[in-house]
């Protein structure tokens, strides 16, 4: 699950700095959350807090973009 969500994280940093910066965030959110759910229930409230908080902004700033 890690590698799967490396490469898109990999291929969302490309896909916002050539394509769109919307689409960008939104798939690194996902590359977030599917890094993050292994090991939900090993780690500290804090840490899954920022965790969370993250993926909300990066979908937060998603949205809040203009549209072309």
């Amino acid at each position: 699950m890690k590698r799967i969500a490396l490469v898109l994280a990999a291929i969302s940093i490309g896909v916002s700095a050539i394509y769109s910066v919307r689409l960008g965030a939104i798939s690194l959110a996902v590359a977030l959350a599917i890094y993050s759910i292994p090991g939900l229930r090993n780690r500290r409230r804090m840490d899954l807090l920022v965790q969370v908080l993250l993926i909300v902004s990066l979908v937060t700033v998603a949205l809040a973009l203009p549209r072309r």
